[in-house]
């Protein structure tokens, strides 16, 4: 990347960054970053104008007091008091200078937070709308890292902007229009700092923009790694890995430690010219004092305001320049940020149906029709380009009705599933509920009306009963408690500490995989949406409690359009249709029965499995 085009786009993660920044800050934001600006000026102003008041004191000390003003005007007294107060003024400009900084801390302290709290709510809303193809090319960590960086970052650009880039300025302008009261040589060397420091931090922030960026990489990647080894330390433990995932998990360390490395040799590198700037400029400013003074033309009290301003603008100076490569190296993080803020969420289409129930057709005596009616027409999708998984897909699931899906494993059947709930979209083909294409609905309105109970279950690091109440926050004890009788799941829960305020651990490993399965159904139930697809629903299940869910599921589904997504026929067996997938089509359809007269791919796979389980039944003899 060349220097322009980096600094181009250092730019526009800044000018990216301010946006976010302005859309979230609210009154009370507004409010106090305004204070903390005010009395940023205020104490910049006044840490510039206090060596003015130390220059009048020390003129005074090194003359016959106050004389050298108007002779023969003042006496001894007079001039201790003056000289007195000139040293309070100086002394209190500088005190309130400093009480003013820690004041302004406070303040943007509180509204660095509070623009903390409302950008990571942003973020994590956009990320959670972001499509499913864009989470499966991701890592967590990494994902985490990125918007915690950002975060970072968007705190350092905003405390430089506040606490040195404008106060910074003010100072300058107060420095120079001083100086201009002095001879033109010390304006001419002020000017020549300046602009070494300028050209000097200017190419330090060049030098570091690659290695920051580096940097911000090489941390997300070892915070992923760290991440993905500590989700699995479960399966890390069984094979004895530890020795490996700690090999590869330095690696990523050892990337990070050299990009670091080099993001630190520029800095310092850069660092040293500005020592030889300042060295250069102050011995500049005080060979001419001196040569001004020994010929008169200057008091000694001008002589010690030049070395004080001549000190005082490295400060600012070096702030700003520091500032600058900080905010180089925060708008690094930022750059990741802004990346995940420009991808697109998913696709809401026209959005013509808003809720669940606008999806439900009326006859002409206002009564609801067709409640739950499903249809896939002509679809088709591949997951990417040449892996074609689902080819010209058309069923209709009639309301009230159910439909199983079946197939080998990889035929597509969750496929189905995503399409449904639109975590994906097809290339080809229509998908309706209730006669609305779901391509026009709201994603929230879509997924209200479906509920899943998935193959692999996904569990928060909360309650048994706030895990049950996932998206139905409003449902009372009385309806959990229901549906988790229904699901088997209250005897279990009943013997646990806490009952439903059992904390069910990080992905819910203080579970079984049966019992977790039986928290999803419970989850699917408490939705009572229009339509429920299971998908592998009993899957982690034994036989006698798997009979006994499906017994349970099929009674409270009555009425309730259902796809059922599964591997063992036994489960399928009294559905209204049941549809073969095979090599990306429908093979075969049909109840249970007349596929079985049929003799063809459902027959074959139904006696495939009737002899596993017989043989199975034969060894446990």
């Amino acid at each position: 990347m060349t220097d322009s085009s980096a600094s181009y786009g250092i730019g526009h993660a800044v000018c990216a960054a301010l946006r976010t920044g302005r859309t979230h800050a609210d009154t009370f934001v507004r409010k106090r970053l305004f204070l903390a600006l005010t009395l940023a000026l205020v104490s910049g102003a006044l840490a510039a104008g206090a060596p003015v008041a130390l220059k009048y004191a020390i003129d005074a000390l090194g003359t016959d007091g106050f004389q050298v003003f108007s002779p023969g005007a003042f006496t001894d007294l007079d001039v201790s008091v003056g000289v007195s107060g000139l040293l309070l003024i100086y002394l209190a400009a500088f005190w309130v200078s400093r009480s003013f900084g820690e004041l302004r801390w406070f303040l943007f302290g509180a509204a660095d937070r509070r623009l903390h709290r409302n950008l990571s709510r942003h973020l994590l809303d956009h990320v959670l709308k972001l499509p499913m193809l864009f989470h499966a090319d991701r890592k967590s960590g990494g994902l985490n890292q990125t918007l915690a960086q950002g975060l970072m970052g968007y705190s350092v650009l905003v405390n430089h902007l506040v606490f040195t880039l404008l106060p910074v300025f003010v100072e300058v302008v107060i420095i120079v229009t001083v100086l201009s009261f002095f001879q033109v040589e010390f304006i001419a060397i002020f000017i020549a700092a300046v602009a070494a420091y300028a050209v000097v931090f200017t190419m330090g922030v060049m030098q570091i923009i690659a290695p920051s960026r580096a940097v911000a990489n090489s941390q997300v990647d070892a915070y992923a790694s760290l991440t993905d080894i500590l989700i699995n330390v479960e399966t890390v433990k069984y094979f004895t890995a530890e020795q490996r995932v700690g090999d590869r998990y330095d690696g990523t360390l050892a990337r990070a430690e050299s990009d670091w490395k080099e993001f630190y040799r520029r800095k310092s590198l850069n660092g040293l010219l500005v020592a030889l700037v300042f060295v250069a400029t102050l011995g500049a400013a005080l060979f001419m004092g001196a040569r001004h003074v020994m010929a008169g033309s200057m008091t000694i009290g001008d002589f010690v305001l030049i070395n004080a301003y001549m000190l005082q603008i490295v400060r600012p100076m070096e702030t700003l320049g520091a500032g600058m490569r900080d905010i180089v190296h925060g708008v690094a993080f930022i750059e990741k940020m802004t990346e995940l803020l420009d991808q697109k969420t998913e696709n809401t289409g026209r959005a013509t149906v808003t809720s669940a129930n606008d999806c439900v057709p009326t006859d002409e005596t206002g009564s609801r029709t067709g409640f739950g009616e499903l249809t896939f027409d002509k679809v088709t999708f591949s997951y990417a380009r040449g892996r074609r998984v689902l080819s010209d897909i058309s069923f209709t699931i009639s309301p009230g009705k159910t439909v199983a899906i079946v197939g080998e494993s990889g035929a597509g059947k969750s496929s189905l599933m995503r399409l449904l709930m639109r975590l994906y979209d097809p290339e080809n083909g229509d998908i309706r509920l209730n006669g609305n294409l779901t391509r026009d609905m709201t994603v929230d309105a879509l997924r209200r009306a479906v509920a899943v109970v998935p193959q692999d279950t996904a569990l928060f690091n909360d309650t048994i009963a706030g895990n049950i109440a996932l998206g139905n926050e409003d449902n009372n004890p009385a309806d959990i408690e229901r549906v988790a009788r229904l699901a088997h799941l209250h005897d279990m829960i009943m013997h646990t500490p806490d009952g439903y305020q059992t904390l069910v651990g990080e992905r819910g490993m203080k579970l079984s995989g049966g019992e977790k399965q039986r928290v999803a159904i419970a989850r699917a139930l408490l939705k009572e949406a229009q339509v429920i697809v299971l998908d592998e629903a009993t899957s982690a299940l034994d036989t006698g409690t798997e009979q006994e869910i499906l017994d349970d599921l099929f009674e409270v589904s009555k009425g309730v359009t259902t796809l059922m997504i599964a591997h063992r026929l036994s489960t399928v067996r009294h559905a209204d249709e049941i549809l073969v997938l095979h090599e990306g089509g429908i093979g075969e359809r049909g109840n249970h029965e007349w596929l079985i007269r049929q003799k063809g791919l459902y027959a074959s796979m139904w006696a495939r499995q009737q002899n596993k389980n017989e043989k199975r039944e034969s060894a446990a003899w």
